[in-house]
């Protein structure tokens, strides 16, 4: 007996170690799917590319830890990077982190009164429509990004812009000689570094002041030295950087023209805030902050190459398309988007291609945003609860409708969904905190989790942890990726979130289904999510009730002149006008008999309107047949016209055996 124990045990350790060792392989696996993806998502959601690394990190150590669904890995999604853009853009990238907190506390809520399951009750149509209005957002906006441009103010002028952002980039790519490659590499280089830390001198002015939204009567005091340091510091770098790039455009005076007036907006605002930064009132700074920001990416304009931009982001797609397609066997568990990052980094390190970079830290944490006293005196919490909800409910949306996918995948233990729904409530509460951006469950690194033979929530955990290594000790090579590669990654996202093929699929249960998808996709494009979402919901039900409220009235004559009167269906206040009509066509005077056998709901309104006209029809000599207590039961309870139903097909069926045993007997 001790022996077969021991080989037992032996075959348990061995079967765990198995285990540890295919989650040690899937955890890699699933890092490098999610090392391009969380800075890509931070790019497009309009946040430094810090915010997504410490979501990741958080998504994969903590929420790997609680998850209600032990394969599936989250992290920041696709799916919220236009609501986390359309509230950075409202109320400020300080604000960011109490609207995640907040839907993080709203989604623990909801995970400990066992809501989770309410949040897959979403129509498809709905779903679909605004996975494809997200693409649609997504790629437009990307677009842009991926030729070295801005993204413009909303959804449709991204559209329609598209054109011209192209004819920048149609001829064919400049390349000059490696030593002015190299200078206008270096350039765009220091230019993105500057940006950055005008950026943060913003940010940080904006965290420390209460009320800024507001005007104030008295000047708040603050702590500004360290920002006026850095402005300083930044003032004399900008000019030193301008002054040292001029040589580089003799051969082009328009652009060297165009570069020394950018430079003295920029130094004159960024003058302008110092002084103001000085004063006894450095709210007044704020504006003139943001001001200096979009007047060193006008410098920037100077040096972008549009058409290198376009090839990075060219190439990428393509690398990423070709290794899509034909990477097989155990080659193919490299995710493709890291391949068609390293593709587009290795292109324009090799050719020192002039393009822009990732701007990031050296160190993460100065780029924390963290939720202070001054950012919850500052919240306007009204407009902020709204973004609030809309996030609370498409993050738990995905998230659940990711994890049921997840178990489709495999024959593991399935999904709890209040637990995972609390996991993620810990997690957006812990990244709002942090400044950092929402997180949901993601199907791509959970499916590539699984594909790589992961086996218990210790690969979501291991590529959490090495996404925080790779952070610290090797955060600066990411300055080596070209934004236009991790654009491309999301321009391909975003074009296959528009599955057009999900409107054959929803063609089969009826074109009301088709329409509402539409809809959907357009009000999301032309306004925003949150009317696009709630404007795909109210169709929806109201499909649902037109669906669900149809009333079918038979008049019939039998031969001795009376009338029967037959209602199928539900017999509601929408159908009440259907119904007058029916009985306003019975003359007077006859006897009315009323079958309700085939009525599944009747309420008040129409009970009324039977009552009422029932005691005219009497009035005027004719005889109205109906059980009037038990109709009135049915009405408030729904049960008791079943049990009459009951015992009427019983009775029937007594009298049919009768009959047939009479027959019988004749027939004898």
């Amino acid at each position: 007996m001790p022996s077969a124990n021991k080989h037992s045990d032996d075959n348990q350790n061995s079967g765990k170690l198995a285990h540890v060792r295919q989650d040690f392989m899937a955890s890699l696996v699933v890092f490098l799917v999610a090392l391009p993806l969380c800075m890509g998502i931070a790019i497009a959601s309009g946040v430094p590319v810090s915010a997504g690394l410490i979501t990741g990190i958080v998504a994969g150590i903590v929420v790997g830890v609680l998850a209600g669904c032990p394969l599936q890995v989250s992290g920041p999604a696709a799916g919220l990077t236009v609501v986390v853009y359309e509230a950075v853009s409202r109320h400020g990238l300080e604000m960011l982190g109490l609207i995640v907190l907040m839907a993080g506390l709203m989604q623990i809520i909801a995970g400990t009164l066992r809501m989770g399951q309410w949040f897959r009750a979403v129509s498809p149509a709905v779903v679909n429509g605004m996975l494809a209005g997200i693409g649609v957002l997504i790629f437009a906006s990307q677009f842009h990004v991926m030729l070295d441009d801005v993204p413009k103010g909303s959804g449709i002028e991204n559209l329609v812009t598209i054109p011209q952002a192209i004819q920048k980039a149609v001829r064919s790519p400049q390349i000059p000689e490696r030593g002015r490659r190299h200078r206008h590499r270096e350039a765009l280089l220091q230019l993105g570094e500057l940006h950055r830390q005008q950026e943060v001198i913003h940010e940080k002015l904006a965290e420390r002041l209460p009320n800024h939204q507001e005007p104030t009567p008295e000047p708040p005091e603050i702590e500004t030295e360290d920002l006026i340091t850095r402005q300083e510091s930044l003032i004399a770098d900008t000019q030193a950087f301008v002054q040292g790039s001029l040589s580089f455009f003799e051969d082009q005076p328009e652009r060297k023209a165009t570069l020394q007036e950018a430079e003295e907006m920029a130094v004159r605002t960024m003058t302008l805030s110092l002084n103001l930064l000085q004063s006894s009132d450095p709210s007044r700074a704020l504006h003139l902050e943001e001001e200096a920001s979009e007047a060193l990416l006008a410098i920037q304009g100077v040096f972008k190459n549009h058409e290198l931009a376009a090839a990075v982001g060219i190439i990428t797609i393509l690398a990423l398309i070709l290794w899509t397609a034909f990477a097989k066997g155990k080659i193919g568990i490299i995710p493709g988007p890291l391949v068609a990052v390293i593709v587009g980094t290795v292109v324009a390190t090799i050719w020192e291609l002039p393009v822009l970079y990732v701007e990031i830290p050296d160190s993460m944490t100065e780029e924390l945003h963290l939720v202070t006293p001054a950012v919850l005196a500052d919240a306007p919490w009204e407009a902020l609860f709204g973004s609030a909800v809309l996030m609370a409910i498409i993050a738990s949306a995905e998230t659940l409708l990711c994890a049921n996918a997840v178990d489709q995948l495999h024959t593991g233990a399935r999904t709890r969904y209040d637990k995972e729904l609390f996991a993620q409530g810990v997690g957006n509460v812990i990244c709002g905190v942090l400044g950092a951006l929402p997180m949901t469950g993601v199907i791509v690194r959970s499916s590539a989790n699984m594909q790589a033979g992961g086996k218990t929530r210790l690969s979501a955990i291991l590529h959490g942890i090495w996404l925080l290594v790779f952070v610290v000790f090797l955060g600066t090579l990411l300055r080596m990726i070209p934004t236009a590669a991790l654009a491309a990654i999301l321009v391909y996202t975003g074009y296959k979130l528009c599955d057009w093929r999900k409107v054959r699929t929803l063609a089969h249960y009826g074109w009301g289904e088709v329409a509402i998808y539409f809809v959907t996709v357009i009000v999301i494009v032309v306004e925003d999510l949150l009317t696009g979402v709630v404007v795909g919901l109210l169709l929806a039900i109201g499909k649902l009730v037109h669906s669900v409220a149809q009333l079918h009235v038979t008049v019939d004559k039998s031969k001795d002149d009376a009338v029967w009167v037959r209602l199928n269906g539900a017999g509601t206040f929408v159908r009440l006008p259907k119904l007058a009509s029916k009985l306003e066509q019975i003359p007077p005077g006859r006897k009315v008999h009323f079958d309700f056998k085939e009525l599944s709901y009747l309420d008040h309104a129409c009970l009324t309107l039977l009552t009422s006209w029932a005691n005219q029809h009497e009035a005027t000599g004719g005889e109205v047949i109906v059980d009037w207590e038990d109709l009135r039961e049915f009405v408030r309870s729904g049960h008791h016209l079943r049990k009459a139903r009951t015992g009427a097909d019983e009775a029937r069926a007594e009298l049919n055996e009768d009959a047939r045993e009479t027959a019988g007997t004749s027939s004898r």
